[in-house]
């Protein structure tokens, strides 16, 4: 049996997600079972995959009840099926209201279904909150190893090659923890191409090839906007037959992790200090709006780059801001049009106020059903981006033509802005995504824990 349930929970959101939300956004059957490295790799040892269900991709805490109604359906598909192993596509950065570590909880109760002989193996986000429970229910993990994140292919293909040879009889793995009171993310230093952390996966790399029986072994970065008793970043180490040793490289490759954990907290410009840099930048720059971060559950309406735009009189930049009403509102407009309007900052206090500005329209695309449109509008010499498609080139932009480019992400700039091209700027700005931690009431995660406590 195959499932997904993926969410990453910022848990400082005020919103919930329901039962009702997320009934409209599963998939069930054949229809949830996933696509890439670990169904491809299935297909080539003729292993049938029996889909259950498939949903997430949202940042609000879950209710219990959505909670119970996705357990629930992968519980039934067992009931059903009689399955030789189960693999869940988790995220590992998930949480329920009533239960902190949905993942964990999730393979409990399938562990608790299937009985202890049949291999229970699922893959991780690398913002995720590695914990005890899992290595206790489960036979086998692997976690993302790149940052940004584009070896979710081969993720899933590595943890189909584990569980096809459990199934034939080839390994038995087991899996151990080393858990780290240490929070760290996006933009901070931990693309795991950049020092010191890709010194922490030459390690991991150099475990796994030299060491016999060694199966994986995954740093688990954690997901810092969680108030949750599981906090904090971690490893997880899956060796054949022996947990001693799976702990014994669980323990080193965390302390490494652990001892590098000053130099992941690097200093990040505010929006005026990151303009200033990219003025000053030899090449085009894509600047991160980290206390916005879409990937975290941020609404993308945030001002403070827009504003500080403005006030240095900046002539050569583009800002996106998801603002549905005013993109409307210019979209109505037509192209060439010059309107006033109050654009971003409706979501929340921290992301605003709005701004009013007075731009001309420059191109507007509509979706197919006319009800929402992405607009490209020059607003005193700024390319202002309201509801932003993916590419902006489908508005009439070209980033590589611009000094700079702010993105509501945290390091997840995408194929649009490669290093070789553009200057990367991690930038921090208020918001549900911040890195200033210690603006955020903390009341249940594991203290000491770094670098909220100087340890």
């Amino acid at each position: 049996m195959v499932g997904r349930f993926s969410d990453e929970t910022n848990t400082f959101l005020p919103e919930r997600r329901t039962l009702a939300e997320t009934k409209a956004a599963a998939r069930y059957g054949n229809d949830a079972i996933p696509r890439g490295g670990f169904t491809d790799a299935c297909k080539l040892f003729d292993i049938e995959l029996i889909g259950s269900i498939s949903v997430g991709g949202n940042n609000r805490l879950l209710n219990a009840d959505a909670f119970d109604y996705v357990t629930g359906v992968i519980l039934e598909t067992l009931d059903k099926n009689q399955v030789d192993a189960v693999y869940m596509d988790l995220h590992g950065g998930g949480c329920a209201d009533q239960h902190d570590d949905m993942e964990g909880e999730t393979l409990a109760l399938i562990r608790k279904k299937v009985g202890p002989n049949i291999p229970i193996m699922f893959t991780l986000d690398m913002h995720c909150d590695v914990t005890p429970l899992m290595t206790q229910v489960a036979d086998a993990a692997i976690i993302g190893q790149k940052y940004p994140q584009y070896d979710r292919f081969e993720n899933g293909q590595a943890l189909a090659w584990i569980m096809t040879g459990t199934l034939f009889g080839k390994a038995k793995p087991v899996m151990a923890i080393k858990k780290l009171p240490m929070m760290i993310g996006p933009p901070l230093n931990v693309r795991t191409a950049s020092y010191p952390i890709r010194q922490v996966y030459a390690r991991a790399r150099e475990i796994e090839r030299t060491v016999p029986g060694m199966i994986a072994v995954c740093p688990a970065h954690g997901y810092m906007q969680q108030d949750i008793p599981t906090q904090g970043s971690g490893v997880l180490v899956t060796a054949d037959t022996d947990r001693d040793l799976a702990q014994k490289y669980a323990n080193e490759v965390g302390d490494l992790f652990f001892s590098f954990r000053k130099e992941y907290w690097i200093h990040l410009p505010d929006a005026a200090e990151a303009i200033q840099i990219a003025l000053k930048a030899c090449r085009p720059a894509v600047i991160s709006d980290g206390g916005d971060n879409r990937g975290a559950g941020t609404p993308g309406d945030g001002t403070h780059f827009l504003r500080e735009l403005l006030k240095q009189n900046v002539k050569s930049a583009i800002v996106q801001i998801i603002d549905k009403e005013a993109a409307l509102q210019a979209a109505q407009k037509g192209e060439g049009a010059t309107l006033k309007l109050d654009v971003g900052g409706k979501s929340y206090p921290v992301y605003g106020p709005p701004i009013s500005v007075t731009g001309k329209v420059i191109k507007v695309k509509w979706n197919e059903k006319k009800t929402d449109a992405a607009v490209h509008m020059d607003v005193n010499g700024i390319t202002l981006v309201l509801d932003p498609p993916r590419d902006l080139h489908e508005i009439g932009i070209a980033p590589e033509k611009y000094k700079m480019t702010i993105c509501k992400v945290g390091h997840e700039f995408g194929p649009l802005f490669p290093e070789d091209e553009f200057q990367l700027i991690g930038a921090d700005t208020p918001g549900f995504s911040t890195t200033k931690l210690d603006t955020f009431t903390w009341k249940r995660i594991p203290r000491p824990m770094y670098p909220l406590d100087n340890i």
